[in-house]
C-alpha cells in the first residue's frame, strides 16, 4: 500500500475517532468550579442575576456561599436546553449550626433548575428525621419538598447531590453520595406533565427557620447520571475528551509520523 493510501486511511480514521469523541462528550452541558477571586459571584463565568441585590451571592475559597438570612440573590447559569432527562450534581455542606436543624420550621432550598421563574428540581435543606444534624428534600416542581432524603446529614461534611428531572413527566429524582444511578435515590411528587424545559442551574438565597450557610462546589449539568457524577477537569461548559480516546489520537499521531519518516527514506 502507497503511502498516500495510508495517510488516507489515518486521516480517516482519526476524523471517525473525532466524531466518537465529540458525540461521548457531548451529553455535558455545562461545568464549574467556581475558582474564582473571593468576592460577588456574578458575573463570573456567565453567572447572572435574576432576583435580588446583585453581589450579596459570594464566592470565599473556591466555593459559592449561598447564605440563608440578610443577604438575598439568587442567581442562574445558562446552557442550551436539551430534550428529556436533565441532571445536575453539586458538591455541597451546610456550616456547623452548634444544634440539630430545628424542626417544624420554615425550609428553603437552595438549588434548583430553572425556565424563567418556574424552578424544578429543588433541594431544600430541612431537620433531620433522626439524630443527625440535617437532611435534604427534593421537589419536582413545587416550593417545598415532596420526600425527604431517609439518611440524615452531618454539618461540615461535604456530599455529592445528584438531581435528574425529567422534563416531559414532570418529576425530579435524587440520590446523595451515590456510584452508579441504581444507588438508593428519592423520587418527587408526579406533577402536571409537560414539566418545565429548562435552560439554566439556580442557586438561591433566601430566609429560613435557621438561616442556615450553605457551600456548594463542582457544578455539573448533563444529560446523564455519569455526566454530573464528578468534574472531568475542563474549564466551565467544555468537558475534557475522554483518556481512551486521547491515547488513540496519539497512536495516530505516531503512525503518521512513522510512515512519513519511511516515505521520506524510499
Amino acid at each position: 500500500m502507497r503511502a498516500a493510501d495510508i495517510n488516507k486511511k489515518v486521516l480517516m480514521f482519526g476524523a471517525a475517532l473525532l466524531a466518537v469523541a465529540g458525540t461521548a462528550s457531548a451529553q455535558v452541558i455545562a461545568t464549574d468550579t467556581f475558582s474564582y477571586p473571593d468576592g460577588p459571584l456574578v458575573p463570573n463565568g456567565g453567572w447572572a442575576n435574576h432576583s435580588g441585590t446583585v453581589g450579596d451571592l459570594l464566592v470565599s475559597g473556591g466555593q459559592v456561599v449561598v447564605q440563608h438570612g440578610t443577604p438575598s440573590e439568587d442567581a442562574n447559569l445558562a446552557f442550551t436546553g436539551v430534550a428529556g432527562n436533565v441532571y445536575y450534581g453539586i458538591d455541597f455542606s451546610v456550616d456547623d449550626l452548634g444544634a440539630p436543624y430545628a424542626a417544624g420550621g420554615d425550609y428553603e432550598y437552595f438549588a434548583h433548575f430553572r425556565e424563567g421563574f418556574n424552578f424544578s428540581g429543588r433541594l431544600d435543606i430541612v431537620a433531620p428525621t433522626g439524630a443527625g444534624d440535617f437532611t435534604v428534600g427534593i421537589s419536582s416542581d413545587g416550593s417545598t419538598a415532596d420526600v425527604l432524603w431517609p439518611t440524615d446529614l452531618t454539618y461540615a461534611t461535604t456530599y455529592r447531590a445528584i438531581v435528574r428531572y425529567d422534563q416531559d413527566l414532570n418529576i425530579a429524582q435524587l440520590w446523595i453520595d451515590a456510584a452508579v444511578d441504581t444507588d438508593a435515590s428519592v423520587t418527587g411528587a408526579d406533577q402536571a406533565d409537560p414539566g418545565d424545559a429548562v435552560v439554566s442551574f439556580g442557586l438561591r438565597q433566601s430566609d429560613s427557620t435557621e438561616n442556615e450557610t450553605v457551600r456548594v462546589d463542582n457544578l455539573a449539568v448533563g444529560q446523564t447520571f455519569d455526566d454530573v457524577l464528578a468534574i472531568g477537569g475542563g474549564p466551565v461548559g467544555v468537558p475534557a475528551m475522554p483518556t481512551s480516546l486521547l491515547f488513540a489520537l496519539a497512536g495516530l499521531v505516531g503512525i503518521a509520523g512513522i510512515t512519513l519518516a519511511r516515505r521520506r527514506r524510499n
